[in-house]
């Protein structure tokens, strides 16, 4: 019974720490309000769509893209993994656009919780979170590790 007691124990302890583990390295989700029919999405469709070189999901979709500040961290993973632009590079591609009328950058929400909350709201929403904040308020399209 002793042997029995520890082997559970130990299966228990075990399993706590791959769980945290897991959640301490989650990731970076790319994520969608749940009733959006998208299977998932690619970097590269995220990053054209965060640029504003397309409007509109792979199924035509129309999409509304919203940003983090800058300065969070989930910002900073997003356009260092995903779109590949630092802030510097990123503040000089929004300028030329904005100067020619061509496009306008996201609207920024705030952090992880905001964005998520405002992607659950809206139908045609994108955002970025930070894995760990995740629920079924919202649809995971890509999970960047």
């Amino acid at each position: 019974m002793k042997k029995m007691l520890m082997k559970i124990s130990y299966c228990l302890a075990v399993a706590v720490f791959l769980c945290t583990t897991a959640a301490a390295h989650a990731g970076l989700a790319i994520i969608a309000h749940p009733s959006n029919p998208i299977a998932g999405i690619t970097a590269d469709e995220a990053t054209k769509i965060y640029l504003g070189k397309t409007k509109s999901f792979a199924n035509g979709r129309r999409v509304v893209p919203v940003d983090q500040r800058e300065g969070t961290r989930s910002h900073k993973k997003f356009y260092k993994s995903v779109v590949k632009k630092d802030d510097r590079a990123l503040k000089s591609y929004w300028s030329k656009l904005l100067f020619t009328g061509k496009a306008k950058p996201p609207e920024v929400i705030g952090d992880d919780q905001a964005v998520k909350k405002w992607v659950a709201e809206h139908r045609n929403g994108l955002g970025y979170v930070d894995a760990r904040v995740l629920d079924r308020s919202v649809k995971v399209l890509l999970v960047v590790p």
